[in-house]
């Protein structure tokens, strides 16, 4: 009994001091997914609790990270307007194209699933009209908000060898390459999918 309530104890000391951290902020503080009138903002999101343990890694064709999002966590980066082509590595390796505007916030989804017995990752990125704009609420419950300037691997090289990332990117081009339109359509966002600060006071 005494060994129980000593668990019971620790636990409640560490959520209590999860809650506390000054580097995390509840993923309902809306303030956060506002982007500033000059530049855009790219919320990554990782909710899922089977994924908790894990990272997947952003890149940009330069091979350079621009987030590694860990489990329930909402990473908020702040990105020039204009087009990017975002890479993604976890389990699988994938492509997002984005046409971003300044003023607006986009949001995507990085997540796993059971497929043979183990587990394929992918991205889901937040589009208008589709069933990822209507979860995206749901799916920032429980994530806890971070910010790019907390990542101290944005930036950097990948934490692998140069060709080997340059290997992700062949992939992930090769995917995008062989894919019909509706397959580059699902991986990609338009200007119009940012949400305004208006609608970012709806989630």
């Amino acid at each position: 009994m005494k060994t129980t309530h000593q668990v019971l104890l620790i636990s409640l000391v560490l959520v209590t001091l999860e809650a506390l951290s000054p580097s995390f902020a509840a993923a309902y503080d809306k303030s956060a997914f506002v982007a500033p009138a000059e530049e855009a903002l790219v919320v990554f999101i990782q909710n899922l609790r089977e994924d908790r343990a894990m990272s997947y890694v952003v890149f940009d064709s330069n091979k350079k990270c621009v987030a590694e999002v860990g489990g329930r966590q909402a990473e908020v980066v702040p990105m020039k307007p204009g087009k990017h082509t975002l890479y993604f590595a976890s389990y699988k390796n994938h492509r997002i194209d984005l046409d971003l505007v300044a003023g607006r916030t986009y949001f995507i989804r990085l997540h796993s699933s059971d497929k043979f017995a183990t587990r394929v990752s992918d991205v889901t990125p937040v589009q208008r009209g589709t069933e990822s704009y209507k979860l995206l609420k749901f799916w920032l419950q429980g994530a806890r908000v971070t910010h790019a300037n907390e990542d101290p691997s944005r930036g950097k090289p990948l934490k692998e060898r140069q060709n080997r990332t340059q290997k992700r990117i062949n992939e992930a081009n090769a995917d995008w390459k062989n894919g019909d339109e509706l397959y580059r359509y699902k991986y990609r966002l338009l200007k119009e999918d940012g949400l305004t600060a208006d609608e970012i006071s709806w989630l």
